[in-house]
């Protein structure tokens, strides 16, 4: 229904822009017909999940043929999009490559080379623009996504560069922060070296403070679950332990939470006279566990493949758990 209303919108938007600019007067009359074919393209291809994938090519192409149409009808704009018109188009699909997401290993590969184009083509138009420090603000735009590049394709050729995609926001943060300082504030400060000195080591002093943080956060066990055990005794006590077993195993595998699956292990070796040292080296199957941590800048594929590699590790704890349960004469069913 939803797409149906959008096709008919930008049906009436079409004739409406035509009508109101004049069918002979308005410029650019196949581009905006070429438009709206695309709009409709745009909404078909939703309905098939690989085909989807390619809708941010329409997008692009769309985008791309909106500004030469602007550029038509508005002469002074015309001045500035001329020189950078031949890079608008590769920038554009260049973005869509980042955003192509198909079910395939190669992924990583795909949106890597999108961010490589993206960063050339990026770099080419940047540095055309009618700003005095257009060519800094280039090299800021292509060492970011170099940096996005690099904690994309290393973590996929091996486990060991996992790390890279955590502290990706933080690298990030630090290349914006210090090259807007050293492009657009610095320059300012020239006549006060005091200043700037202060500055500088400011800078130096947050990066190795924030860098200490990460350090430290990635050292500590998440154990802020078992504070929660509390809320489950008494709904616990309400249902059969089968089902009880079930639901807290289901739990953990799927939404990682272990609160319910510890409470269910403690009564039901307490019960069964399991002294305290040996319980506590059950539940620690679940407290060591950590999932990995999704970035908080990332791209789709990459939340989906750590979320499956979470759940893969889940399943193992669970299968490891159960094994060692079962050699001590306790059973916890089908993992």
């Amino acid at each position: 229904m939803r797409k149906i209303a959008g096709i008919i919108l930008a049906t009436l938007l079409t004739i409406l822009t035509l009508v109101g600019g004049g069918f002979y007067s308005f410029k650019g009359l196949y581009l905006l017909l070429t438009m709206y074919i695309l709009y409709i393209a745009y909404e078909v291809m939703d309905f098939h999940r690989i085909v989807s994938a390619f809708r941010p090519f329409v997008v692009a192409f769309s985008f791309y043929l909106a500004l030469k149409v602007v550029a038509m009808n508005v002469p002074d704009l015309a001045i500035y999009i001329s020189p950078v018109e031949p890079f608008i188009l590769p920038f554009l699909l260049s973005i869509a490559l980042i955003k192509l997401e198909l079910p395939t290993k190669f992924q990583p590969i795909i949106t890597t080379i999108g961010l490589i184009l993206t960063a050339y083509f990026g770099y080419r138009l940047i540095s055309m623009l009618p700003l005095k420090v257009s060519g800094e603000i280039g090299v800021i735009f292509v060492i970011l996504l170099a940096l996005l590049a690099l904690t994309t394709l290393l973590p996929s050729i091996h486990e060991r560069f996992d790390f890279l995609r955590e502290v990706r926001s933080f690298l990030i943060t630090i290349v914006l922060v210090v090259s807007v300082y050293y492009v657009l504030v610095r320059p300012m400060l020239t006549g006060r070296p005091g200043l700037i000195n202060i500055i500088d080591w400011a800078i130096v002093l947050g990066v190795l403070l924030k860098a200490g943080s990460i350090v430290r956060n990635s050292m500590v066990v998440d154990e802020s679950e078992v504070v929660k055990l509390h809320e489950y005794r008494v709904s616990v006590k309400r249902e059969e332990i089968v089902e009880r077993i079930e639901r807290a195993k289901r739990d953990f595998v799927e939404r990682g939470i272990k609160s319910p699956l510890i409470v269910v292990l403690v009564q039901i070796l307490t019960s069964a006279g399991w002294r305290a040292e040996d319980i506590a080296r059950v539940v620690s199957y679940l407290i060591t566990h950590r999932d990995r941590r999704i970035p908080k800048l990332s791209f789709g594929w990459e939340r989906r493949m750590i979320e499956m590699k979470n759940r893969k590790m889940r399943e193992k704890v669970l299968e490891d758990l159960k094994r060692y349960l079962e050699g001590m004469g306790v059973g916890l069913g089908r993992v």
